[in-house]
């Protein structure tokens, strides 16, 4: 690009999460996002949902493949995007994840942790007893160092995606991402 510019093209799909799902629930995700000032989208989606995953045998994996597309344009590679996840089982929040999008290009398998917040007082613990989950107002949040060592998680599963990452413009600005794998 004659314009100081690259291209990312990111498309794939959220595969499943691994967490702990009894039989007859039902799951649901919801991922958006996150980059930095100079990245503006010139295709596809910053956020998206799932469809509703009903799990029939206790400790299956919930199935969503969750399509994900979108192209970037930017300047320079800081803020790099990240993906953010939201699992929800029924209503409830079960987990929050949260990595960044591959650098390399080519076919990638990202695996991300699942934690979700505890309660940070004893009326929220007591709380907990009655169905109240404290959860983020803004899960966007977790891709910033702002606060986060304030918070307590306890880990619940992980999820599984897949990408294909396309690059344009990267090598001739003269960023190096190394040699691919064969």
């Amino acid at each position: 690009m004659s314009d100081g510019s690259f291209l990312l093209c990111i498309s794939g799909q959220i595969e499943w999460i691994d967490i702990l799902a009894p039989a007859g629930s039902s799951w649901h995700c919801k991922y958006e996002l996150s980059f930095g000032p100079d990245w503006k989208i010139v295709g596809g989606l910053e956020a998206g949902m799932s469809q509703i995953a009903n799990v029939v045998t206790n400790g299956d994996k919930v199935v969503f493949n969750l399509p994900l597309e979108i192209q970037f344009k930017s300047t320079n590679p800081y803020g790099w995007p990240q993906i953010i996840l939201s699992v929800y089982k029924n209503m409830q929040l079960s987990g929050y994840g949260r990595c960044y999008l591959p650098l390399k290009p080519g076919a990638a398998k990202l695996h991300v942790h699942l934690a979700k917040p505890q309660a940070s007082s004893m009326l929220g613990y007591l709380a907990s007893f009655f169905g109240y989950q404290p959860e983020l107002l803004q899960p966007k949040m977790l891709a910033t160092t702002a606060g986060n060592n304030l918070i307590q998680m306890e880990t619940t599963g992980y999820a599984e995606i897949l990408v294909n990452v396309i690059t344009q413009g990267f090598q001739t600005l003269g960023y190096d991402i190394g040699h691919l794998k064969n």
